[in-house]
């Protein structure tokens, strides 16, 4: 049997409808990690580690309760390869927001929000690897525009000559090299955000969002708890809470939210 015209098109409007809520989700998402990433640079005074916990423990709180009311497993389905990508996934995305959240404290914000968003033509290239996508015409444009911006602006030397000298401060006393050294890490989460979103690909709809959600917050405690230790010489990523005030425990919270939206 073949399918009538009244029954195409209403399948042709169920698909745009879907396509316009997912492209509204997309722009939430996105304002929702612009806002949390201007309470970041707020917060400038906290260490990377520090935030991403604390914003790792309101996602896990949050993302509990919402698991409780849908009655979903926080480990998701008992599919060791879902398991497995779900894992992938919170490693990656934790190693993404961390880097994100050093360069969003030492370099003006517009930058590194748009560094932040070059994700997409990393994400595009991976999937042709893992998941087998065709590069189209367009996606190398819009690569080629996205990755045009971060050289515009890192400004490296090697391409537009040195303009200060390497010990000059600039940027509220942040010097040439450390900016330097943001560009470089904030590009590299946006190369691990894209694994991540490759990861999402590949779990489907096999797995609820919130327990993608669920495994990051866990996988990231131990992850800024090793990160500390390693490039500041503590476990401590609690931060200084004796001296916490409410307006910090606030933004905090503000940076879980605004986390778990987008």
């Amino acid at each position: 049997m073949t399918s009538s015209p009244k029954m195409a098109a209403g399948d042709d409007a169920s698909t745009s409808q879907h396509s316009v809520k997912g492209i509204l989700l997309i722009m939430l998402g996105s304002f929702s990690f612009s806002v949390m990433f201007l309470l970041v640079k707020v917060m400038k005074s906290m260490n990377t580690f520090t935030l991403v916990f604390w914003r790792s423990c309101v996602q896990i709180a949050i993302s509990l309760v919402d698991l409780q009311k849908k009655k979903t497993s926080p480990l998701g389905p008992d599919d060791g390869r879902v398991r497995f990508y779900l894992i992938l996934r919170a490693v990656f995305g934790a190693a993404a927001v961390m880097a994100w959240f050093f360069g969003i404290q030492l370099l003006p914000l517009p930058d590194a929000v748009t560094i932040q968003f070059t994700t997409p033509p990393f994400a595009a290239a991976f999937a042709v690897c893992m998941v087998g996508e065709r590069w189209k015409p367009l996606d190398m444009i819009g690569a080629a525009v996205c990755l045009t911006g971060v050289a515009l602006i890192a400004h490296p030397t090697w391409l537009f000559g040195s303009m200060v000298n390497d010990d000059e401060v600039i940027d509220d006393g942040i010097s040439s090299v450390m900016k330097a050294a943001a560009v470089m890490v904030t590009t590299a989460g946006a190369a691990m955000a894209g694994m991540a979103y490759v990861c999402v690909r590949k779990i489907g709809d096999q797995a609820d969002a919130v327990v993608m959600v669920f495994y990051y917050g866990v996988l990231s405690l131990p992850l800024t708890s090793i990160g500390s230790k390693l490039l500041l010489g503590t476990w401590n990523v609690l931060g200084d809470i004796e001296h916490f005030t409410i307006k910090d425990y606030l933004l905090l919270l503000l940076v879980g939210f605004a986390g778990y939206g987008g």
